[in-house]
């Protein structure tokens, strides 16, 4: 599963699973219930059961889905939605079947306003609780790999073994199991791999493959042999009935969903994304595995294995069959065959960072600030303790900002520069025209118009000094104090005295002027200037070097 398409569908995937399982369980089991208000089935059924039969058909099975949509290869952004629709549509799915199963076992008459509070609240107890024991799994599985990476053959025990431990134990304390043990594998698969050996990892992707394809055998297996040794009650009107609220209310959930998220995305949902996501709900062995563990006391139970089995066979074999001739026929974009390459994934992380600048420098709190927010944390904290070769870092922006401000200065000396130069030519102009008088006139106003910091910055200019000791005067100040800066310890470190913003001030004194004018007679003046531009990246002057800049 790609996690960043993941989150960046988060929106849209909790959407379809939560509210969209919800629609078709209600609107399913009213509708089979009005249905029977007519006397139209041959067996009856109260309303919590008909509500236990409507949320596990609703369940849309990821393991057709992934062997259907991998199979046509469909492009990355309806295949998230669909297989993250289908994942935690089965923790809905299965939260709503224990709700309604404790209902019917009590009976509609026996419960009261407390009962349909407390199954309200355990629809989100249960969601949550199989997720927190999923990362509590998570995390004991990160370090374990972390602290046992000596002892090899251990890890991938570990990487099956705690994973499975999240699932029963979400079953043992009734929480949702598959949201337990999907949130474990989601965040393994960030902190795991980094704690185990190349060797490690193939042997357990390749172990899961055959372990997945195995299990998916076993349960289609099961599934035909439940056709013929069941008991079953045929009911050709309730089995149509069933297929075809299935179809249509799913069609119906989907198109208004999707008019809904296009209105606040800007990725949207096309007409043929919409048709192929209605298309592709295919139903598996969720709703198989739950239909079959009905309690016996519900009547209807072999009408409602017979109608499962039946949705699971027309959606798995017809659906999915036809699929991929609708793909190809509704030219849907295909998933490009190709890893990203080195450049598209520092760029995208680029896109990133400036997305969440944007969104900063707007003052909105968006998707990609969350991502900045998130990565910033994980890579201090997180990725820290759970993994190996991670170690804390602060990252400190001191060197980046007084480097730009050293070449910030470079260049207002060079422009000061030229724009002495062109002055002077000017004033040559005009005295080689007999316009001494009215050039110095307006030389005068000029100055009466300058602040204080121009003059005396045009006065040295003009005095014909070296100017490039001046940026050597100012490099080196900044260099010093980088350097104090990293050499005192930060405890101890308070910048109580910094290089003063008034920088005319401080090479107006003569202590600096008399050492300025020192280091111009020690070096070249045609390498000063490169010299301090080289200073400029960062690099820290040798003490020999600065003794004759301190001030």
């Amino acid at each position: 599963m790609p996690n960043r398409a993941l989150f960046e569908n988060i929106d849209s995937v909790l959407v379809f699973s939560v509210f969209g399982t919800l629609w078709n369980t209600f609107a399913i089991g009213g509708s089979l219930l009005l249905m029977a208000q007519y006397d139209l089935f041959t067996m009856s059924f109260n309303t919590f059961e008909i509500l236990v039969f409507s949320a596990l058909i609703s369940a849309v099975d990821p393991v057709a889905v992934i062997a259907v949509f991998e199979e046509i290869h469909v492009n990355e952004f309806l295949f998230i939605n669909v297989f993250g629709e289908a994942l935690f549509n089965d923790g809905v799915t299965v939260v709503l079947y224990q709700m309604f199963k404790s209902f019917a076992l009590i009976g509609s008459e026996n419960l009261s306003v407390l009962d349909y509070a407390t199954g309200g609240l355990s629809f989100f107890v249960v969601a949550l609780g199989g997720a927190a024991i999923g990362v509590i799994f998570a995390i004991a599985a990160s370090l374990t790999t972390k602290y046992t990476y000596d002892v090899r053959i251990l890890a991938p025990v570990f990487i099956f073994v705690l994973p499975y431990m999240a699932y029963l134990t979400a079953e043992m304390v009734s929480l949702s199991s598959i949201i337990a043990i999907a949130i474990c594998g989601m965040l393994m698969k960030q902190y795991i791999k980094g704690n185990i050996t190349q060797a490690a990892a193939n042997s357990v992707k390749y172990f899961t493959k055959m372990l997945a394809q195995s299990s998916e055998t076993v349960i289609f297996m099961f599934l035909g042999l439940s056709t013929i040794s069941s008991q079953h009650h045929f009911d050709l009107i309730f089995i149509c009935a069933t297929l075809f609220f299935c179809l249509i209310y799913r069609a119906i959930g989907i198109v208004f969903q999707c008019y809904i998220l296009n209105r606040f995305r800007a990725k949207k949902f096309e007409v043929v994304d919409q048709f192929i996501m209605s298309y592709g709900g295919l139903r598996g062995a969720i709703a198989y595995g739950l239909v079959v563990s009905i309690p016996a006391s519900i009547t209807a139970k072999p009408m409602f294995i017979t109608a499962t089995i039946a949705v699971i066979y027309f959606t798995v074999f017809l659906q999915g069959i036809t699929i991929r001739p609708l793909v190809n026929c509704l030219k849907i974009k295909r998933k490009e065959e190709r890893d990203p390459t080195m450049v598209e994934s520092v760029y995208n992380k680029y896109l990133d960072y400036m997305m969440s600048g944007v969104e900063d420098i707007a003052g909105q709190k968006g998707h990609y600030t969350f991502i900045e927010n998130f990565e910033r944390f994980n890579a201090k904290v997180i990725k820290p303790v759970l993994m190996r070769h991670q170690k804390r870092q602060s990252f400190d922006a001191s060197t980046i900002v007084r480097a730009y401000e050293k070449i910030t200065l470079e260049d207002a000396i060079k422009l000061a520069k030229v724009k002495n130069t062109i002055q002077n030519k000017r004033i040559e102009r005009i005295k080689s025209q007999n316009k001494v008088a009215q050039a110095l006139s307006d030389k005068n106003s000029i100055q009466k118009t300058m602040t204080p910091k121009d003059l005396q910055l045009k006065k040295f200019m003009e005095s014909g000094e070296n100017i490039d000791s001046l940026y050597m005067l100012f490099s080196d100040l900044l260099d010093r104090k980088l350097h104090e800066m990293n050499t005192i310890p930060k405890k101890e470190t308070e910048i109580t005295d910094d290089i003063q913003d008034d920088y005319m001030a401080e090479v107006g004194s003569r202590s600096n002027l008399s050492a300025m004018f020192r280091s111009a007679e020690q070096l070249p003046s045609e390498t000063a200037f490169q010299r301090g531009r080289r200073q400029s990246t960062g690099d820290v002057i040798d003490s020999t070097k600065r003794a004759d800049f301190n001030v």
